[in-house]
């Protein structure tokens, strides 16, 4: 019994040594979000009024900084998360 432990383990280990995890190209980072629009088709800055609609939700600004719309409910605006 011990010698099929044995066995069993350095089969395992050679298996290790001899398969090499595949090697690809590096992992790249996520794009950056893209800005969120406006209805006239801008990209959102801090301190506009957002729709009532987005109310809670995030968006963000050409430099793709974030901005969550809240604020007063009948004229929510883009603020600081």
């Amino acid at each position: 019994m011990r010698f099929r432990t044995l066995l069993a383990t350095v089969t395992l280990v050679l298996a290790g040594l001899v398969a090499s995890p595949a090697v690809g190209p590096a992992a790249h980072a996520a794009p950056p979000p893209a800005c969120t629009k406006t209805s006239s088709g801008t990209c959102i800055k801090g301190g506009q009024f957002c729709p009532k609609a987005s109310y809670g939700k995030s968006g963000y600004d050409k430099n793709h900084k974030r901005w969550v719309c809240k604020g007063d409910r009948s004229h929510p605006k883009w603020t600081k998360p």
